[in-house]
């Protein structure tokens, strides 16, 4: 029996009628990160391409596969997010996919399983479905880009033959895998009195956007220029990529390969704590022995909701000083970002199962530690903005990047911050509860007329942005406009010496540091 329909789903195609003996499709996840769950042929149908060619329609309801029960957290429901399937027999059929069990706002496909495509707003129909005609026999697709063991590994075998990169194993995972550490650094002279950073990522695997954003970073610090030079020579950064290697592998949503939340871990006994999460606890503590703390630590990962954000912890569940430099760290990642806006600032109390609390409970305001989510979808909760791309999720990184360099002030030709050499007719403010200041005081002028004077000794020759940081209050933490860089004027050093710079201020203004950014 036929029966005719009669629903347009998309310009480009008309349902017409229902097709006896049309080939089905194959699904497999038979390779690394792979992951699905049940899969249902729902109906087979025939569709006009075109309104002219007609062709079989068939619609799946694909299940995403749940993570296993938790072990150690057993009230924690398993999560079900990450998919990633092939799908064969796909060539001249359109092709319906209802996604169950999981929330992607557009997923990708591809090909050849390298290069991914987003699937067009056109073909997304209905929440977590989408419909399109595929013109050849394979297809991939995923909840987002993803990033595998196989292709981090391609890239630490690039990254550790540049000058000042060591890649090491601080142990295994629960399955065997080595957790590979990036060490960068000059490889010359002793590193004491550097500035040091640990950054970490895919606790989570289904979070691939933040391996994407990582890899900028990094490719940023190991760039040939005169900035990453000097920041390889100021600094120290502990970079591990992946802290589970086997849920990546495994194709879990945010587990290890036996169902435990890694990210929830670290508050736990020794009897419940996962080898990874010991792994890291034994690193840490190695390289900070003593009161050798760390500067900066931060945790790399992706979210649902369509924004950039960090997890500030609360001022209530840290310190005041703590708190204000989290707000200064945020708010220098925001700065002159496009993708990063202030208003979709999360804050969550500090808590000892995450390791930000480990950090906090061991090394209290000497590291910061914080989390960093990268977006899935769009940015600044705008569909009709700029899309996540592997491109501009690098340019994020590179962007973090200069955050960091910024907030540590790693001395550097490309940013070089100074600060305030003298006054008249101001306020001095250091320590205070309230001000996001860059480094250890500003001015607040007296009376308008007040002269705040900037002096940098042997600038080299050539084009600069001079930009100043406009001081805000932490209650303007998620206000755009405030706690930012903002650009005086352009400066030409014709050659190298002295820069000179005098701020002139009305009544209550704030003069604080200034930033001269090679162009």
């Amino acid at each position: 029996m036929k029966r005719t329909i009669a629903i347009i789903v998309a310009s480009f195609w008309v349902v017409v009628a229902y097709a006896q003996g049309v080939d089905t499709l194959r699904f497999s996840n038979e390779f690394q990160c792979g992951r699905i769950g049940d899969v249902q042929l729902i109906s087979a149908d025939s569709a006009l391409i075109a309104g002219v060619r007609k062709v079989p329609h068939l619609t799946y309801e694909v299940t995403s596969a749940k993570d296993p029960l938790n072990p150690v957290d057993t009230l924690l429901a398993p999560s079900s997010r990450w998919f990633y399937f092939m799908m064969t027999g796909t060539k001249d059929k359109v092709v319906t996919i209802n996604l169950i069990d999981t929330d992607p706002i557009a997923p990708v496909y591809s090909y050849d399983n390298k290069n991914w495509m987003r699937y067009d707003t056109t073909e997304v129909l209905a929440p977590f479905s989408v419909t399109k005609f595929y013109e050849r026999d394979t297809v991939f697709m995923a909840y987002y880009i993803p990033y595998t063991n196989d292709h981090l590994e391609e890239m630490l075998q690039q990254w550790q033959y540049t000058g000042g990169v060591s890649v090491f194993s601080i142990g295994k995972s629960y399955q065997g895998r080595d957790m590979k550490m990036m060490v960068v650094s000059s490889p010359y002279g002793s590193i004491k009195g550097k500035k040091r950073v640990y950054i970490h990522g895919r606790v989570h695997p289904s979070e691939t956007p933040c391996s994407w954003c990582l890899e900028g970073l990094i490719e940023a610090l190991l760039a040939p220029t005169p900035y990453a030079r000097a920041l390889r020579e100021n600094a120290v950064f502990y970079i591990l990529p992946f802290n589970n290697p086997d849920g990546v592998a495994l194709g879990h949503s945010r587990c290890d390969a036996i169902g435990v939340n890694m990210e929830i871990n670290y508050g736990q006994p020794d009897s419940l704590t996962r080898p990874e999460v010991k792994n890291i606890k034994k690193f840490i503590e190695t390289t900070t022995y003593g009161e050798n703390y760390l500067d900066l630590m931060l945790n790399f990962h992706s979210q649902i909701f369509p924004a950039n954000t960090y997890w500030v912890h609360s001022e209530e569940t840290t310190s005041t000083k703590f708190f204000l430099k989290e707000i200064l760290l945020t708010s220098l990642t925001t700065s002159e970002n496009p993708n990063f806006s202030n208003r979709y600032m999360s804050f969550s109390k500090m808590a000892p199962r995450y390791i930000e609390g480990w950090f906090w409970d061991n090394a209290g305001e000497h590291t910061l530690a914080i989390t960093h989510e990268t977006s899935y979808s769009y940015y600044n909760n705008d569909p009709k903005g700029e899309w996540v791309t592997i491109e501009n999720l690098k340019k994020l990184g590179e962007r973090t990047l200069w955050a960091i360099s910024d907030f540590l002030e790693i001395e550097n030709p490309g940013r070089i911050i100074v600060h305030p050499f003298k006054a008249t007719d101001c306020e001095k403010i250091g320590d205070n509860e309230e001000l996001i200041i860059f480094g250890k005081h500003c001015y607040l002028a007296q009376k308008s007329g007040a002269i705040v004077t900037y002096r940098y000794k042997d600038l080299p020759a050539g084009e600069y942005d001079v930009m100043v940081w406009k001081v805000g209050r932490k209650s303007d933490a998620k206000t755009d406009g405030v706690n930012c860089w903002e650009k005086l004027y352009d400066h030409t050093q014709n050659e190298k010496g002295l820069f000179n710079l005098k701020i002139q201020l009305s009544e209550g203004e704030i003069a604080d540091a200034v930033m001269l950014r090679k162009k």
